[in-house]
């Protein structure tokens, strides 16, 4: 009973973190939405976005698996500053949102992405992971959101959850990744624990269920989240109904996910993708009705 408990307080955790970052997320790509410009550059993307998408992702795991056999700490590196990056812009962002003068504008930026900077290299734990996943992911799934219509975006998720299935069933490349993530602390995944005093050292992927830890890459994540922000900004006069529809789906899939899937490797994108397209096609019909 304390065991299912304990695994009941993670995965709660990692659907109220889904719920933090698409409403991140959305308010993001709201705010980027009223910038001149940046709406009209999406009707410049066709669907051949999504084959340069996957071609890039498939081209990029496998350089990066390489990279790992030989030099392991260079690819944390490489992943550290990639996700710094990306908080680099989302604090832009935010900076250019709530500041009122340049002085301002730059020290949001800088103490935000230098905080990162220093706890991701020095003092870092599953808790500062999280957050600055949680705030990639919402930067990334904002802006590209914004860029991608709705048809685009449920393309997207069609082939990543095809991939997610084939990477983890199949080539198991996937799975390969997700353990030299954990084993080396990389920044790709985020860490649901059950008692929260645990310590990122003390974790490695084949410990992981003694430590009654469950993980979940940020790709799970800011994939869905994608169709969340495209269907709502694209429907403006039931932005409510679409946020709240596709949400429910990928909420009933993690759930779903979490249940079936206890101790073992598995895709997450082909449930959670699933549930947010369902939810998106009933937002659909009940605006047809």
């Amino acid at each position: 009973m304390k065991k299912t408990n304990q695994r009941i307080n993670s995965e709660l955790f990692g659907i109220i973190l889904f719920v933090l970052s698409t409403a991140f997320a959305l308010y993001l790509s709201f705010n980027l939405n009223q910038v001149p410009g940046i709406a009209q550059e999406s009707k410049g993307i066709s669907f051949l976005f999504v084959i340069y998408y996957i071609v890039f992702i498939v081209i990029f795991t496998a350089a990066a698996l390489y990279i790992i056999k030989r030099h392991a700490q260079v690819m944390k590196a490489i992943f550290i500053v990639l996700i710094l990056y990306m908080i680099f812009l989302v604090s832009s962002i935010i900076a250019g949102i709530v500041s009122v003068n340049l002085p301002e504008y730059y020290t949001i930026i800088t103490v935000i992405t230098g905080f990162f900077a220093y706890m991701l290299i020095f003092r870092n734990e599953w808790y500062i992971t999280d957050a600055a996943g949680l705030i990639m992911i919402s930067g990334a799934a904002g802006i590209l959101g914004i860029l991608l219509r709705p048809d685009i975006a449920t393309a997207l998720l069609v082939v990543f959850a095809l991939y997610d299935y084939i990477s983890v069933y199949k080539t198991k490349h996937m799975v390969t990744l997700a353990k030299a993530a954990v084993d080396n602390q990389y920044p790709l995944m985020f860490t649901l624990p059950s008692n929260r005093n645990m310590k990122i050292k003390d974790l490695t992927f084949d410990n992981r269920g003694t430590h009654s830890v469950i993980m979940l890459g940020f790709g799970d994540m800011a994939i869905p989240e994608i169709l969340i922000v495209s269907s709502a900004i694209y429907n403006p006069l039931h932005i409510a109904l679409f946020a709240l529809l596709t949400l429910a789906g990928a909420i009933g899939a993690l759930v779903f996910l979490f249940f079936f899937n206890h101790g073992k490797p598995a895709p997450g994108l082909p449930y959670i993708n699933t549930g947010v397209i369902i939810g998106f096609l009933i937002a659909i019909a009940i605006i047809r009705i």
